[in-house]
Order: structure tokens, then C-alpha cells, then sequence
């Protein structure tokens, strides 16, 4: 009896024991999970300020590369023209889209804000394309959980530098802002697949755009109390500004309350295509790619699957990019509708909105469908005589670092097969690569379009490599990262700061000489010294004038004629080569050569001004038969 007591004790014993130890064990186990998490945590910490850091560098250097010295390359013959409907749009408030004329409406009108804000001036209007090339860059983060933080962070560091992106972003035309909406579609798509809330930026962005859009019916009302009374008319913007804001904030009340403000990322890509049409015909390519893409991909791991194995699931993408996922973010029935509703209104009204320049020209918004019967005829011709291997000897000529690494990360995510966005990336950026080169019609810019995918392809293939098992790919990865930065760093200096008005190189497409704006400091100092000024009369009749009309907007009495006339009192003239042997009998008389400029290669301009105004270093109309060295 008594050995069994002294086991049964010797069993509790070892029991409470155990149980001290297996409590100290949790304890220690806890504590190693607490310093394992803090670590964690820290490490964490450490590499979100890492990617923080990153993304502060990667956007100051795309905006310095933007906006650093923007008035250095003279108006090329297209931005002369976008001027000009700039112009009319800031001093007469009348801009009329018509179809055949240099593409759609938003740029006048982005262009117009920060006109009215920092003046009508080359700074000004250049900054309106600018701005839309930083928040390219900027967009580039969003793919983080896509295509790796290596990969986003590349990404976007190869569209900072790549010279065609920055060259570009520094002209006043279309394409910065149509790369710009086409990025829009796709991160509103991802953003809604994605996350649970509306996030702050897209609440903010959603506001904004709808400000926008009540903007004409606010001017409307407050223009009803006449235009007398100027401190009555701001009194009456000012409240009808007020009643909007705070129809817009209960708007947005509504839609954040809605599903967590998750339809909002649809609805701004519902904007961002309306706006992509706004901006250029060439929207339904874009988004015809964007929606083959798609279907390749799927059809892909498909093949994959009956072919080799079953991908293994991405540990990259936070969320599955199929249909099933997207349906189920859409809802019920109800729901389904409603989100179908909102983005359809959104896409509609928004396109009227700028089709009919803000409601002042119905005729606008029909005119937006016959454009397209009339670019397809325009599609036929290429201009620039390089065939269709043209965007391929560019491309590699200028952003060779981008095509070569694009075509790796795209082989890399089809033979994973399961990276999905970088599989439509891969598809999007060939598929608009090989549509364009099939296409006859070939102008440099056109060349963004696929160039924005190819830098996603680029970053995701150094996040590849870099996160590789082996050392070696860890390391290639590095040095193939070091050296395309280095290069395209080179080559951008190159092509936007030195070589920019140079017809060899790519991206320069019968761009205006830097000599041309010695031109127009020599009209500005004759028209001064006639004591005149502004008010000098300068007679253009050189059939080749743009983009002058840009840099003499604010000579009233400049006018374009394009072609000979008689006169003897204008101050200035502003004549053609072709047009020398006309010169002496027209205009020797009155008239003497004060030298010759190059507007653009093949196109030299001669100016003439009046023998009383006339420098001793001015020569004879009849010394000028033969060019002038």
C-alpha cells in the first residue's frame, strides 16, 4: 500500500512537473513567436521604408526629368498646332472638336486649367502633358503585389528614365495623357478585384472627377445673375462652387458607404477609357489588346495545365485575377446591375461632357463616331518611310534595356504560368507592339503604347531574377538592373537635353531647329525697335510657318498668310526659300534680308525687315538669289 502511494506521488510529481515545464515551454515558445514577430515587424518596418524611400526617389527624378529647363526644345509643328486651339479655347473660350483635326478634347482642356492658374506659356502647357507623365511613373507602385516590390519599383524607374517617356512627357500633345488613361483601366480593374475599401487616393480622385463634371452646371447658374456686376457674378460662383462641393460630398458619402466604396475603382476605370477615346482615336486598338490579352491568358493556363502541370498558385498576386474572383467582387444580382449602371453613366457622361466642350457644342459628340471612318483612311500611309520593322529599329536604337528585358520577364511568365498580370503584360505590350508595326501609319510617340507595358515586363524580369534561388541569377539580375539604368539614363540626357532637334535620332520626327527661336528673338527685337512693340505688323507668307503662330500670339497684327502678297508698310516679313526669286521684285524696294533659319529639316525661313529698321549688318533683297551661307 504504501509503494503504491509512493509511485501514485512520484507519478503526480513528474505530472506537475511536466506541467511546470510544458507552462515554461509555452512561455519560451511565446516569447521566441513575440521576438520572432518583433523582428518581423522590424524587418518589415525596414522595408517599407526602403520601398517609401524608393518611390520619393523614383517620382523627384521623374519630375526633374519633366519639368527641369521644359521650354529648351522649340514647339514641334504639332504642338504649334495644339496651340493654336489652346489659344482660341483661353482667350475666346470656343473649342470645337472636329475629326479631322489632330485628335480629341481633353488635352485643350487639362492644358487650360494650368493656363488659367500659371499663364498661357510654352512652361504652362507643356506642364499639362508633364504632369501626366510623373503620375504615370507614380501609377507604377500600384503594382507592388503584382509584379513584386523589386519589380514595381524597377517598373517605374525604367518609365522615369526611358528617353521616349521623358521626351514626350516634355510635349504638348496627346500621348502622355492617353499612356496615362490606358494605365487608368487597368489599375481601376486591379484595385477593384483587389480591395475590400475604397482607398483615400480614389476617394479623392473620384472627387475630384466628379467636381469636374458638375463644374459647367455651376458656371450656368451662376452666370444667370448677367455679367454687370462683377462682385455679384464672383458672389454667385462662389455660392453655386458651394452648393456643388456639397452635392458632391453627399454623392461620395453614398458611394463609400456602397460596398465599402469598392465600385469606385470601377467607375474611374469607366473614366479613364471615356477619356482614352477623349484623347485618341487609337483607344479601341489599346483596348482591344488589353481584352485579347485577357483571353490569352486564360487560354494559356489552360494549354499549360493539359501540356506540362498544374501552374502553381502565384505567391505574388494578393488575389486570383480570373473571371470568378472579378464576378464575385461584383455581388448579387441587384448589385451587378447598379455597379453596371454607375460606370455605364459614368463613361457616358463624362464623354459628353468633353465631346461637347463642356455642353457648348452638341455637334461635337456625333462627331466623335465619324472620326473613325476618317483615321481609318489616314492608317494607310507611313510618313516616316520605315516599314514595318520601323518601331522595332527604334525601340532598339533608344530603349533597347526595356524591349530586351520585356522579353525576358514575358518568357519567364509564360513558362511560370502563374504570375497572371505579368503574363497580360507580356501580351498587351507584343500584341500592341505587333499592331502598330502591321499597322502602315507610323509616327515615334505611337511607340508609348506598348512601351508602358514593356516597362512592367522589364521590372517584373529583374524581380525574377533577383529573387532567385541561385546566386548567379541573383546576381545577373543585379548587374542587368545596374547596366539598363545606367543606359537609359544616357541615353535620355542625350535625346531631351542635348540631341533633341536632331532628325537621326529616334523620337525626333521633323522636329523644329533650336535655331528657329534665334527667329524669334530677332521678330521681337525689330518689332521693339519700330516702337510698336506688340502692335508691329509681321507678315508671314512662307507656306511653312508652324509652329510659329504659337511663339506670336501675342502680336495681334501677325498674320499668317502662307503665301505671297504686296506690301510695303508691314515691318516684317517672314518668307520661304522657295520663294527667293520672288523677293527682290516684290519686296526689294522697301525691304532688306536680315537672315536665315531653319524651322525644321528641308524648311529654311528668311526674314526681311523694312530698310528703316534695317542693321547695318542686313544685306540687299538681290544679294539673296543664291542661299545664304
Amino acid at each position: 500500500m504504501k509503494s503504491q502511494m509512493n509511485t501514485d506521488e512520484l507519478k503526480l510529481e513528474e505530472s506537475e512537473q511536466q506541467a511546470v515545464s510544458g507552462e515554461q515551454f509555452k512561455v519560451e515558445d511565446q516569447n521566441f513567436k513575440t521576438e520572432n514577430r518583433q523582428k518581423n515587424i522590424f524587418r518589415s518596418s525596414m522595408s517599407d521604408s526602403f520601398w517609401l524611400a524608393g518611390c520619393a526617389v523614383i517620382t523627384a527624378i521623374a519630375a526633374f526629368l519633366r519639368f527641369f529647363w521644359l521650354e529648351l526644345k522649340p514647339f514641334h509643328h504639332d504642338e504649334g498646332v495644339n496651340g493654336f486651339f489652346l489659344t482660341n479655347l483661353f482667350r475666346e473660350g470656343i473649342y470645337k472638336y472636329d475629326p479631322t483635326n489632330y485628335h480629341g478634347p481633353d488635352l485643350y482642356y487639362f492644358a487650360l486649367a494650368f493656363s488659367k492658374i500659371f499663364g498661357l506659356n510654352t512652361f504652362s502647357v507643356r506642364s499639362s502633358v508633364a504632369i501626366f507623365g510623373v503620375l504615370t511613373v507614380v501609377l507604377a507602385f500600384c503594382l507592388k503585389r503584382y509584379i513584386g516590390a523589386v519589380g514595381s519599383l524597377t517598373a517605374a524607374l525604367f518609365l522615369a528614365l526611358s528617353p521616349g517617356m521623358v521626351y514626350v512627357s516634355r510635349y504638348f500633345i496627346h500621348e502622355m495623357s492617353f499612356v496615362f488613361f490606358s494605365f487608368g483601366i487597368v489599375v481601376g480593374v486591379l484595385y477593384f478585384i483587389e480591395k475590400r475599401k475604397a482607398g483615400i487616393f480614389a476617394v479623392a480622385t473620384m472627387s475630384l472627377l466628379l467636381l469636374v463634371c458638375f463644374l459647367p452646371t455651376a458656371i450656368n447658374l451662376a452666370s444667370l445673375v448677367g455679367t454687370e456686376n462683377v462682385v455679384l457674378l464672383w458672389v454667385a460662383r462662389i455660392g453655386a462652387f458651394f452648393v456643388e462641393a456639397v452635392l458632391v460630398f453627399l454623392i461620395m458619402r453614398v458611394l463609400v458607404a456602397w460596398k465599402s466604396g469598392t465600385p469606385i475603382y470601377l467607375m474611374l476605370a469607366s473614366a479613364s477609357a471615356i477619356l482614352l477615346f477623349a484623347t485618341k482615336e487609337t483607344a479601341f486598338i489599346t483596348i482591344g489588346t488589353m481584352l485579347i490579352a485577357v483571353l490569352c491568358v486564360w487560354l494559356w493556363r489552360k494549354i499549360y495545365r493539359g501540356a506540362f502541370r498544374e501552374p502553381i498558385e502565384n505567391e505574388i498576386e494578393p488575389v486570383e485575377l480570373n473571371w470568378r474572383t472579378f464576378r464575385s467582387r461584383l455581388g448579387n444580382w441587384s448589385n451587378l446591375f447598379l455597379i453596371f449602371a454607375a460606370v455605364s453613366i459614368v463613361f457616358a457622361y463624362v464623354g459628353v461632357l468633353f465631346f461637347s466642350s463642356f455642353f457648348t457644342y452638341a455637334e461635337g459628340v456625333p462627331a466623335a463616331f465619324k472620326a473613325y471612318a476618317f483615321w481609318t483612311k489616314t492608317g494607310t500611309g507611313d510618313h516616316t518611310q520605315n516599314g514595318f520593322w520601323g518601331y522595332l529599329w527604334w525601340g532598339m536604337k533608344i530603349e533597347a534595356p526595356i524591349m530586351i528585358l520585356a522579353a525576358v520577364g514575358t518568357v519567364i511568365a509564360f513558362a511560370k504560368a502563374r504570375h497572371r498580370f505579368a503574363m497580360f503584360a507580356g501580351l498587351w505590350a507584343f500584341g500592341l507592339f505587333a499592331a502598330y508595326s502591321i499597322i502602315p501609319y507610323k509616327t515615334p510617340w505611337l511607340a508609348l503604347s506598348f512601351l508602358l507595358p514593356m516597362c512592367f515586363c522589364a521590372g517584373y524580369s529583374i524581380n525574377e531574377l533577383i529573387a532567385s534561388r541561385h546566386f548567379r541569377v541573383r546576381i545577373l539580375g543585379g548587374v542587368l538592373a545596374v547596366t539598363a539604368i545606367a543606359v537609359l539614363g544616357y541615353q535620355t540626357y542625350d535625346l531631351n537635353f542635348q540631341r533633341y532637334d536632331d532628325d537621326q535620332m529616334p523620337y525626333v520626327y521633323a522636329h523644329t531647329k533650336r535655331e528657329f527661336l534665334n527667329l524669334i528673338k530677332n521678330i521681337e527685337f525689330y518689332a521693339e525697335k519700330s516702337g510698336r512693340g506688340k502692335d508691329a505688323s509681321i507678315e508671314v507668307v512662307s507656306p511653312d510657318y508652324w509652329s510659329m503662330p504659337w511663339y506670336l500670339r501675342d502680336y495681334p497684327k501677325a498674320v499668317f498668310h502662307g503665301t505671297l502678297i504686296d506690301t510695303s508698310t508691314a515691318e516684317i516679313i517672314v518668307g520661304s526659300e522657295k520663294q527667293i526669286s520672288s523677293f527682290s521684285q516684290r519686296y526689294g524696294a522697301n525691304y532688306r534680308y536680315a537672315g536665315i533659319y531653319p524651322l525644321r529639316p528641308g524648311v529654311e525661313l528668311y526674314l526681311l525687315v523694312r530698310k528703316d529698321l534695317a542693321d547695318p549688318n542686313t544685306r540687299d533683297i538681290q544679294k539673296i538669289e543664291v542661299k545664304a551661307p
